[in-house]
């Protein structure tokens, strides 16, 4: 596996149809906020509302065959709880993922590693900028979290 060549594509990828199609039929992905699902397409929907910009670029890649661990830096304009009517605000995120692919490169399994609290830190700032009324870190986890209520979970 190219595994420099998967991640160009992965930095390159945009948009909830881009981001599905990295994927195999038979799928699973996990993050700190997001339970088990097979619905990746929510996952991307979900992403987009609150960062509708959202670009990340990977740092280093490491991989055997059909698995890959990538470094990456993801930022975005926060249009989420709190930020809906303005212009939104930049949030920045590092993290660490772990993939497991088929043979044709698509992504049967997908996990994130991310500090939550670093974002929620700048959101909670960037709300305070604007002059938004303080709003509890539980809730912007929350708000995720409901999203993903209804959703198929492995």
């Amino acid at each position: 596996m190219d595994w420099t060549a998967w991640a160009q594509k992965i930095e390159r990828s945009s948009g909830v149809d881009e981001f599905e199609a990295l994927f195999a039929a038979e799928r699973a992905f996990r993050d700190p906020v997001t339970p088990w699902t097979s619905d990746v397409r929510a996952v991307a929907e979900h992403t987009a509302g609150i960062f509708p910009d959202w670009a990340q670029r990977v740092a280093s890649i490491r991989g055997g065959e059909d698995w890959a661990v990538f470094e990456w830096t993801g930022g975005g304009t926060y249009r989420g709880p709190g930020a809906e009517n303005g212009p939104g605000f930049p949030v920045t995120m590092e993290g660490a993922t772990v993939v497991e692919v088929d043979a044709e490169g698509r992504v049967t399994r997908w996990r994130d590693y991310l500090d939550t609290n670093e974002a929620i830190t700048q959101v909670m700032a960037g709300l305070q900028a604007g002059g938004v009324p303080p709003v509890p870190a539980g809730d912007l986890t929350a708000d995720w979290e409901a999203h993903f209520s209804d959703e198929p979970q492995l």
